[in-house]
């Protein structure tokens, strides 16, 4: 058993009383009768979403006894298998290939092996696979008592749906593992038999075949352009109004974000993080009017996203140039922040750093940032976008720091043109 097993020997020596000697023989020996173990179906390849392995958690109280080592003839229990009520990062690590193998070989969708433990595939997963470990049993024979190790599992199953953001299917199966000599094999057999019985469920296939695949990243080879001047202001110009107009909320299954556009023909950006998992939405502007918004692409790397609103003249937002950013500039965010009766709110800070993360170029500001800004820009006072906003650190320490994307980092990596 991999429930991080430690040992506690009981020692019996010939000073006990025969009669203490014959009746500890096979004392606490459970015979165990190996479950059925069945085959997974084979789904043939079919267009299935994308699953991975999720937490392998252990339900066993710590100090519980789940069997024991014997030897002898009389097979004399000689020390107990207590579990400690965790499973370590090695075993669960064992538990996932087990899984993702099994996966693979009945033909569903996983990530690439070697973006498993990246999770480089991880937009692309519709559905995670919990397990939770409810009963163990396990027992060891010495030389004189048979030399083998076998282990009994019992697992309920979780199969977590991102999208519906809840557990839709719930299954606990059994499973049996036996190896000649004092092994964990016995406990990796033992899961994969569980694991397997699980892949052989109707019930669990058909809900992975009743549901899409999560939106993958859409092929768009036409190029989009931008502006470096807003509505012919000089930089001189404020007309928060009309920057307002371009600004949109993003209301979803789980929460809102902000978006906006950049040319009159509707093309818009927002943080892929908001609408991850969606091919289209509504965007939702300050006078309450709503349009149909599509997904053109999206780039989780670097969390951006490029959209389209249906129609065209619109109003739009320039984006500026390395050129007009420096550092001590006052700086304007726009976004939704906390709820959605706050939409196209505006707060003011300056440009205080520009750092990198990730690879990323980020812009740092002290301009108020708070849930639900995601997605929107951070402005110059002339209403060029200098950053997409992205992410905020706070803490009991830090008055609050907000980082957006750079724009020369959002024109490069969505491959815009300047008109």
């Amino acid at each position: 058993m991999l429930d991080r097993i430690f040992y506690k020997r009981k020692v019996y020596t010939s000073s006990l009383l025969i009669g203490l000697l014959l009746y500890s023989c096979g004392v606490g020996l459970k015979t165990i009768v190996p479950p059925p173990h069945r085959q997974p179906i084979q789904v043939d390849n079919e267009d299935l979403p994308k699953i991975a392995a999720g937490k392998i958690k252990s339900a066993l109280l710590p100090g519980q006894v789940i069997g024991g080592h014997f030897d002898g003839f009389a097979k004399i229990r000689q020390y107990d298998y207590y579990a400690q009520g965790i499973v370590e990062s090695w075993a669960e690590d064992k538990y996932k290939n087990i899984i993702y193998s099994e996966l693979s070989n009945a033909g569903h969708n996983v990530p690439n092996y070697s973006t498993i433990f990246g999770e480089s595939d991880k937009y692309n997963i519709r559905f995670y696979i919990g397990a939770t470990i409810t009963n163990s049993i396990q027992q060891s024979f010495g030389t004189n008592a048979g030399n083998y190790t076998e282990n009994f599992l019992e697992i309920e199953w979780e199969l977590f749906d991102r999208v519906l953001n809840k557990t839709v299917f719930s299954y606990k199966t059994h499973g049996y593992g036996r190896v000649v000599g004092m092994s964990i094999e016995s406990s990796l057999i033992a899961f994969r038999n569980c694991f397997r019985n699980l892949l052989s469920e109707t019930a669990f296939v058909d809900i992975l075949r009743k549901q899409k695949p999560l939106i993958t990243k859409p092929v768009f080879d036409s190029e989009v352009y931008y502006y470096n001047s807003y509505f012919n202001n000089d930089s001189s110009s404020i007309n928060f109004n009309k920057y307002l107009e371009a600004v949109f909320a993003i209301k979803t299954e789980n929460g809102h974000g902000t978006g906006f556009i950049i040319n009159p023909d509707g093309f818009a950006i927002t943080c892929y993080h908001i609408i991850e998992n969606r091919s289209y939405f509504d965007a939702i502007f300050l006078d309450g009017k709503t349009i149909k918004v599509d997904v053109v692409s999206f780039y989780p790397e670097i969390d951006l996203a490029l959209l389209k609103l249906t129609g065209s003249n619109y109003a739009y937002l320039a984006l500026a140039d390395n050129s007009e950013i420096r550092m001590s500039e006052d700086v304007y965010a726009i976004g939704t922040p906390l709820s959605l009766n706050l939409s196209q709110t505006l707060s003011k800070g300056i440009l205080s750093g520009f750092r990198e993360l990730n690879n990323v170029n980020f812009i740092q500001t002290d301009a108020s940032i708070n849930p639900g800004n995601s997605g929107g820009p951070l402005i110059l006072k002339n209403g060029k976008v200098v950053g997409v906003i992205s992410l905020k650190l706070s803490g009991i320490d830090i008055e609050g720091l907000g980082f957006a994307i750079s724009i020369d980092e959002v024109i490069a990596k969505l491959n815009l043109k300047r008109k």
